[in-house]
């Protein structure tokens, strides 16, 4: 079961810990209250094709007339580069074999284009923010290629802007687990969190006014 948009209290029927849910996986989903899903990925090699019916043959399925496995994003240290398997254009340029991107530049995938940035140096996490209307099969509104950590909150170099929030809340990974922490009052499903805590399947994190589910893929 998804999550519409504004709405991260919803409990699928499994419950917030489904067996075979516990261990961190390579993509998750966050349902933010007034702003919206954003798919997480974990990995350092990403790939985009199309969504063939069936299970999800890449980590970023799209609805859209593309090859299977029609691009790859790998992350190399605190860069990114894309390699093409199937037409793809950066800045307007065709990529004939892999090309380096930059922050705020323009990917094209046939008829799918995405702006990739990295709004802020204290972390080479990026975002794909897709500017045509083909739906991320999850349906993200935007995907984060996670490196670390990854921001959300108020500020325009937030990976996940929250206008309407007022402190931020930080995700970071320590090992094979996924944690958070906030300047301010932080609790993880309805408990107080002192200093951080791990976060799973089903949790809802909530401050004083931000407010969002985690699920994974």
């Amino acid at each position: 079961m998804k999550f519409t948009r504004g709405d991260s209290s919803r409990q699928d029927d499994a419950g917030s810990s489904p067996a075979g849910k516990s261990q961190l996986p390579d993509r998750l989903m966050l349902w933010v209250d007034q702003v919206g899903g954003y798919l997480i990925c974990l990995k350092e090699e990403v790939s985009l094709g199309a969504v063939t019916g069936g299970a999800a043959e890449v980590d970023i399925p799209v609805m859209a007339n593309l090859s299977r496995q029609h691009a790859t994003i790998h992350r190399r240290g605190e860069t990114y580069l894309v390699s093409a398997q199937g037409p793809t254009f950066l800045e307007g340029r065709p990529v004939e074999y892999e090309a380096y991107l930059s922050s705020n530049s323009q990917l094209k995938l046939a008829g799918v284009e995405f702006r990739f940035r990295q709004p802020t140096v204290l972390s080479a996490t990026a975002v794909l923010d897709p500017l045509t209307s083909h739906r991320i099969a999850e349906g993200a509104e935007g995907i984060v290629l996670m490196e670390g950590l990854c921001l959300l909150g108020p500020a325009t170099d937030h990976h996940i802007v929250c206008r309407h929030w007022t402190d931020p809340i930080i995700l970071f990974r320590r090992g094979d687990q996924l944690l958070c922490k906030s300047p301010g009052p932080l609790f993880v499903d309805e408990e107080l969190v002192q200093e951080e805590a791990i976060i799973q399947h089903g949790n809802i994190i909530a401050g004083t006014e931000s407010r969002f589910r985690v699920e994974y893929c």
